[in-house]
């Protein structure tokens, strides 16, 4: 050690045999020989010797110094496997199961029809009896056998026999032990249902419990309520009194206790229901022991009164204690899935609760005299505390306690809604007045019995009272009952009760609207005659959340909720003490009547209310509010200290962030008033969207949306790619989106979007959304467009009042939220003006409670009499005060000086003066300047703007009404959800339609609440033109029909703004529709095989998806097809539609022989064109040609959106959008205007639709022969396009589907390319819930059957549906291809009874069917019979092994 000293080496020494703190101590000491050690060049430096460095430290230490250098500071990881981390917790990924819900799949949407699959294999091909327990034991005991003999057979010992036995053995006594057990919970469980619903059970446990828990809690509920009593007494105390407090107060030391509970096991999954029989008695020591008897504590509050002022006081003790209570109460909580996942409480008393008690109001406790000892006094005061909890608690009254809102941080007496209750009249009302003759009823309107909430006139002298008065009341909770009290009005006494009716308000929840309601009126359990009224519910509409952020919808209807905070420097010149008595009321418009009084707070300039109000408003644009601070006086009138008058709309605009709540008064030297206001909109007929607040638009922006590049990822953790869109905004409601790109980070749309504007002040937000099927879709980032920046105002024109500024053609970052930005949004934006028309505008109508106060205007005078005098003559003058909050709220700013000229005057409904309206100079309506035009000018005009004024309708289901014109991927607007089957919307919505004469339009009512949901029960369709021409004018109703054929009728009108837009090629209508494919021939092709000869068959695509496979000609080079098909083409420009020839191989792969590319764009509509398409191959260059005939018919091809799943492990992707699936066709009226679209003729003809009267649809890629037709020769075009192509001039019969049912005879024919490799297929025909199956052949890939199957069918079965299979011995059978027929598009009643349908099958392949229908046979009325070509047989039934899933709709008996 001295060796290495003599070296610089510091040596530390201490005594082995030392202790432990002694070592330390030496340690510490040698510590401080330690010289510095300076790193120098990346080394360490030891007294001038360098040597190498070894670096030790913590990561998690350098990176929180790094951290915290710059700012931020990173949770540390956790140390300890299994500890919490300190962090954010990562988001459990949508693809794992996590709980029950997750794992049973509830809350997945039911997969669409054809694709439910079992969960269970034996549910196919057992039925339930053959499985199960005795299914095990049987295979325990032939497992047994055979292994006994195996063990045998092959000279095993005893050994093996054996253990082979303790096997059986352990699995019988565990299956024994097992059933013995389920079978005595079962029977346990069993019984104890029973003893629960008719036994009560006692709770000591809980008992035992609260005895030791109570002792520690009880000072903290003491505190608790002295804290709130307290302060609510110092400031109630009454002028001559000084001071109340609470000096004393305790529940004392012994514990309620639960003494019985009863609880019901026959309710609903998320209800639980209970009696608990409770009691709080101190005073009995029957329980307890001697010791806790000497230490109890009785419950004891004092009340502390001090009489007098300043030094002249006393204070009076007043005592109660021993207080006793018992009762039955009935509780019932409402679960939830959320925290805290009990949304209500309901209690109740089941009889009235037992009170007693001791109060000595003077003596105290030594002296007192305890005034139950007063006779009559006990039982007044019981009958009082009865009286006022009875309404609240006693049964069948209930107190509702809304956890969910309690702890959202919502105040709990706040609005959820408005309830409209139309009285009409009573009938038979059984009473008399005391002293003889006919009661004076009126109705008084409360809930559950408590507080009046409104009330009607009386009816002098009558048994049969007509009332017909409207009353609005706020609701807090719809879980309580509307009780209307009937009186008889007395002059000089207390009113007689005639009566009660009572309505349960969960009732509004099903159906928000119900009129004609008749309900008994009761008293004393009798009959006293019946009341008649209508009642409405109005909620309150929810924030919708746009861009990360909650926005409230804007409407001119709704709920103020007004909270008076607090008030400083008040003026108190008019008090003679200095000191106030402040309160203060708030009234509406020019009424003298306050609509709320605060409490009054005594001896301050500086009071503090946190006095909140609410109250239902009409008209929020012009309603104004005057509130008025008042000083209390016992004796003399109150006078006013200061006053202000404010509109609604400027109340609206306080911030308390920006310290914007100080409004200062008017009328006093100082003084000012701290305010917030809350508005809550109403659901209610024309609230969001209605006439009175449309304004007419002023053009339209070309939105063209191209791409973008680089988005955000946002499933990057689960391993896929964002499926992005674009939605358009503009004011919080989307007009326009783009179809969805699957799995694509940048997406190519193409898309050409029409976005009405109102305004140069509008911008637009383009929203790029991540789709999801089963959550809400994710943002991804937004642009924003304003509308100034490419419009302006045109100088003085009679026809356009703005111009455009040209096109804007950019690439914009995509604005992902605060500074940051993800990826590009390539678009281009031009805005084209729509033209100056006269009165665009509808007849507003006024709102239910507008319509209610002028009714009471009218009717005033009427024969009602009202107890109190008429509020609408007793009416005072105000003007606005005040126009603007406070800069600061420590300064005061002298409040502004009243000028009539430039104040607003408010009338008594809060809307502005009429009068003063007509005097002052407004801006011009834009509505009601412009050009006049005649409908038939108007329609001259192939492109513009829609205006629909959707009014109302009866539905035979609660549904909004989603409009979509042309071949829109999503609908031009939506209405809110009807509240009931009566709707009411009152709502505009605007529409553009690019070709006025080739338009279509349809009106689906969608019964999902969400807007990005689709569940449609009903629509209508037609021409857009007749559809205009039947609803420009005046209003007309449009019956819409679900697939039962139950009607919903909605009624609407329109307006029109022609915009001249022009189109290009790609949005005309000429550039969609339906082409006709006549395969004619092949000639010269390759050879393939080596016998110089090939087996082509010809395979058709467009873009990129097969569309149809031609039979196989074997061993030919010039083959003749002669086939044809219909494909249904979105857009002749952008479409990508070829031919390839391939050599059929039967073990091996098919290969080409040549492919060839089809131009659709310069064929003539209805016009024959044949065409030679050469055939080519890169290798081997060109060579053979292919013969083909087109004919194109336009039509409007409507895109539907495809429900997807989140995650996609195919290599395809997923396809959201499905093009040409649902094509509709033009009908008579367009086919014959669209051959005059290329003479460029608009006026010459136009056919009129019947409006009531929907075109029906006609299914892709189906197309028939009638048996008994033949073609004809090309010799005339029109002649050819008859023969040739049936189905194009064929239109649906006059008489339609046959109402009543049939005899569908279907012959299954043949197949053909169902699979590339041979199988054994057979296929499964249903139609409605009768199901038949062929006989699976030999192996082909072009099966034939030629079998016959009857089913019944009738207008209410439109569809067959076909799936092919292919056979397998073991396992699951394979779907090959599927397909769907439209019955009643072939068979046409009084035409065509029979047809031969090629339908082109998903999944690939051709299927031929035959089809004949007998009307005159129904087959209900016997068994049906199943007929085959070849012999009569039974429909087969499914193979035992065949494992495939079950179809929709399958019948077992079938």
């Amino acid at each position: 050690m001295s060796h290495d000293a003599s070296k610089g080496a510091i040596v530390h020494s201490f005594d082995p045999d030392a202790p432990p703190e002694q070592k330390a101590a030496a340690a510490g000491r040698q510590r401080d020989q330690l010289k510095s050690i300076v790193q120098q060049d990346g080394n360490l430096s030891i007294d001038g010797a360098t040597l190498p460095t070894i670096t030790v430290e913590d990561t998690d230490e350098v990176t929180n110094k790094k951290h915290q250098k710059s700012g931020s500071v990173t949770p540390s990881a956790p140390a300890v496997p299994g500890e919490y981390p300190s962090g954010l917790a990562p988001a459990i990924p949508d693809w794992y199961k996590v709980g029950w819900r997750a794992v049973a799949n509830i809350d997945a949407p039911p997969l669409e029809e054809g694709e439910e699959k079992d969960n269970h294999i034996l549910q196919l091909l057992l039925a339930e009896q053959y499985y199960g327990q005795w299914y095990h034991n049987a295979a325990l005991i032939c497992f047994a056998v055979f292994a006994s003999h195996f063990l045998t057979r092959f000279n095993f010992g005893w050994g093996w026999l054996i253990i082979l036995l303790s096997i059986c053995n352990t699995y019988y006594v565990t299956s024994m032990t097992r059933v013995r057990r389920c079978a005595r919970d079962d029977i346990q469980r069993e019984l104890i249902k029973t003893r629960l619903a008719s036994e009560h059970e006692s709770a000591d446990w809980m008992n035992n419990f609260l005895d030791r828990f109570w002792l520690i809690y009880e000072p903290v509920l003491s505190a608790t309520v002295v804290a709130s009593v307290d302060q609510i007494l110092s400031t109630t105390t009454p002028a001559f009194l000084d001071s109340l407090r609470l000096t004393t107060f305790t529940l004392g030391t012994k514990a309620p206790r639960i003494d019985k509970v009863r609880t019901f096991p026959k309710t609903a999954d998320d209800i639980v229901m209970m009696d608990w029989g409770i009691s709080f008695t101190p005073n009995d020591i029957s329980d307890i022991t001697p010791h806790q008897a000497a230490q109890k504590v009785n419950p004891k509050i004092v009340l502390s009164v001090r009489l007098g002022k300043g030094l002249a006081t006393a204070s009076m003790p007043i005592l109660l204690e021993d207080i006793t209570f018992s009762g039955m109460m009935r509780i019932r909580l409402k679960l939830m899935a959320n925290f805290p996942h009990v949304q209500i409480a309901d209690i109740s008393f089941l009889e009235k609760p037992v009170i007693d008690y001791v109060l000595k109001p003077v003596g105290g406790e030594s002296l007192g005299f305890d005034i139950a000892h007063i006779p009559g006094l006990q039982t007044f005061i019981r009958d009082m505390v009865h009286d006022t909890l009875g309404p609240m608690m006693y049964e069948p009254n209930v107190f509702t306690v809304n956890l969910e809102q309690l702890l959202s941080g919502v105040p709990l007496d706040t609005a959820i809604g408005v309830i409209q209750v139309t009285v009409e009249a009573a009938r038979g009302l059984k009473a008399n007045k005391i002293g003889g003759g006919s009661p004076d009823p009126y109705v008084s309107i409360s809930i559950n019995n408590r507080e009046e909430l409104a009330r009607t006139k009386y009816k002098p002298s009558t048994y049969n009272p007509t009332w017909m008065e409207t009353k609005f009341i706020l609701v807090n909770s719809l879980q309580e009952s509307l009780v209307l009290n009937l009186l008889d009005y007395n002059d000089h006494r207390k009113d007689t009760p005639l009566g009660a009716a009572t309505f349960n308000l969960p009732k509004l929840l099903e159906d928000a609207t119900l009129e004609g309601l008749e309900l008994p009126v009761l008293k004393d359990g009798k009959d006293k005659g019946m009341i008649r009224f209508n009642i409405n519910y109005f909620p309150v509409l929810k924030p919708e959340t746009v861009d990360g952020k909650e926005n409230l919808p804007h409407t001119n209807v709704g709920i103020v909720r007004l909270t008076i905070h607090q008030a400083k420097e008040l003026d108190a010149t008019k008090s003679l003490s200095g000191d106030l008595n402040p309160l203060v009321k708030v009234f509406l418009g020019n009424s003298t009547s306050y609509t709320h009084k605060s409490q009054i707070i005594k001896h301050t300039n500086n009071p503090i209310w946190e006095s909140p109000t609410e109250f239902i408003c009409a008209d929020k644009s012009s309603s104004v509010i005057t509130i008025k601070v008042v000083d209390e006086r016992d004796f003399l009138k109150d006078p006013v200290v200061g006053y202000m008058s404010v509109r609604l709309v400027d109340l609206l605009q306080t911030d308390p962030a920006l310290n914007r709540e100080w409004w200062p008064l008017s009328g006093c030297k100082s003084g000012k008033i701290r305010l917030s206001c809350e508005w809550k909109p109403l659901q209610m007929a024309g609230a969001l969207s209605g006439a009175d607040q449309y304004v007419p638009p002023i053009g339209i922006i070309r939105l063209w949306l191209r791409k973008a590049t680089d988005v955000k990822n946002v499933e990057a953790t689960l391993g896929g790619k964002s499926d992005p869109y674009v939605r358009v905004l503009v004011n919080n409601v989307t007009l326009g989106r783009t179809e969805v790109i699957n799995n694509n980070l940048n997406p190519e749309w193409d898309q050409i979007i029409y976005i009405p504007v109102h305004s140069l002040r509008e911008s637009m937000l383009m929203e790029v959304m991540d789709y999801q099927h089963l959550t809400k879709d994710r943002s991804l980032g937004s642009v924003e467009l304003h509308v100034s920046d490419i419009a302006r105002e045109s100088p003085p024109d009679p026809q356009y009042r703005y111009e455009s500024t040209g096109a804007k053609d950019v690439a914009e970052p995509i604005h992902t939220g605060g500074s940051s930005y993800k990826g590009q949004l390539h678009y281009k934006a031009e805005f084209v003006p729509a033209l100056n028309v006269k009165d665009v505008q509808f007849d507003a109508d006024e709102n239910e409670i507008q319509k209610a106060a002028h009714k009471v205007q009218r009717n005033h005078t009427d024969g009602g009499l009202s107890r109190t005098p008429s509020s609408s003559s007793d009416e005072e003058e105000r003007y606005v005060t005040v126009g603007h909050p406070m800069a600061e709220a420590g300064t005061h700013s002298p409040p502004p000086q009243t000028d009539s000229s430039e104040s607003v005057r408010a009338n008594g409904n809060g809307a502005a003066n009429a009068d003063e309206e007509a005097s002052s100079p407004t801006e011009k309506d834009p509505a009601k300047e412009g050009i006049e035009l005649s409908k038939e000018e108007l329609f001259k005009h192939q492109s513009g703007i829609i205006i629909f004024n959707v009014i109302g309708g009866h539905l035979h289901k609660k549904a909004r009404l989603d409009v979509f014109l042309d071949d829109t991927y999503w609908p031009a607007f939506s209405t809110l959800k009807s509240r009931s089957t009566n709707a009411q919307w009152a709502h505009v919505g605007e529409g553009f339609v690019k070709e006025l004469d080739f338009g279509r339009i349809w009106l689906r009512l969608n019964e999902s609440g969400d807007s990005d949901k689709d569940d449609v029960i009903a629509e209508w369709k037609g021409d857009t033109k007749a559809f205009l021409d039947t609803t420009l004018d005046c209003r007309s109703s449009f019956t819409l029909t679900d697939a039962d054929g139950r009607p919903s009728t909605v009624e609407l009108e329109t307006r029109y703004v022609p915009v001249p837009v022009k189109l290009l090629a790609r949005e005309s209508i000429n550039n969609q529709g339906t082409f006709r494919v006549d395969l004619l021939a092949g000639k010269d092709l390759r050879s393939a095989d080596r016998t110089g000869k090939s087996d082509p068959f010809a395979v058709f695509t467009l873009n990129g998806r097969k569309v149809f496979t031609s039979q196989t000609k074997k061993k030919n080079l010039n083959p003749d097809w002669s086939e044809t098909f219909e494909v249904h083409v979105p857009s002749r420009e952008a479409a990508d539609f070829s031919v390839e020839v391939f050599d059929w191989n039967q073990l091996e792969q098919s290969k080409s022989l040549g492919h060839g590319t089809i131009n659709l764009r310069d064929i003539e509509p209805f016009e024959v064109a044949e065409q030679i398409i050469e055939l080519s191959l890169e290798k081997h260059g060109a060579k053979g040609q292919v013969a083909i005939r087109l004919l194109f018919q336009p039509e409007i091809i409507v895109k539907s959106r495809k429900a997807t799943s989140t995650l996609t492990f195919s290599s395809a992707g997923r396809a959201v959008t499905q093009i040409g699936s649902i094509p509709f066709g033009a009908g008579k009226g367009v086919v014959r205007g669209i051959g005059h679209v290329f003479k460029r003729d608009f006026g010459d003809s136009r056919e009129k639709l019947d409006v009531p009267h929907a075109i029906p649809e006609v299914p892709a890629g189906q197309a028939s022969r009638p048996i008994g037709e033949h073609d004809t020769a090309d010799g005339d075009t029109n002649a050819a396009t008859a023969s040739n192509f049936p189905s194009l001039s064929r239109t649906p019969s006059l008489s339609g589907p046959p109402s009543e049912p049939g005899t569908l005879k279907v012959t299954m024919i043949s197949a053909k390319d169902v699979s590339m490799a041979d199988t054994k297929p057979y296929a499964v025909l249903r139609v409605g819930d009768k199901e038949f199956k062929t006989k699976h052949g030999n192996k082909t890939s072009s099966p034939e059957w030629n079998e016959s199957f009857n089913f019944a069918a009738s207008a209410h079965i439109p569809r067959l549906r076909l799936w092919i299979y292919d056979h397998k011995t073991l396992g699951k059978d394979k779907l090959l291809a599927e397909g769907e027929v439209d019955i009643w598009r072939h068979i046409q009643v009084g035409h065509s009874t029979a047809a031969e349908v090629t339908v082109e099958l998903q999944g690939g392949g051709l299927a031929r069917l035959r089809l004949e229908f007998d009307a005159e046979n129904n087959p209900l009325a016997r068994h049906t019979s199943v007929v085959s070509l070849e012999r009569s047989q039974l429909p087969a039934s499914s193979s035992r092994f065949s494992i495939r899933g079950r179809r929709p709709g399958f019948n077992e008996d079938n």
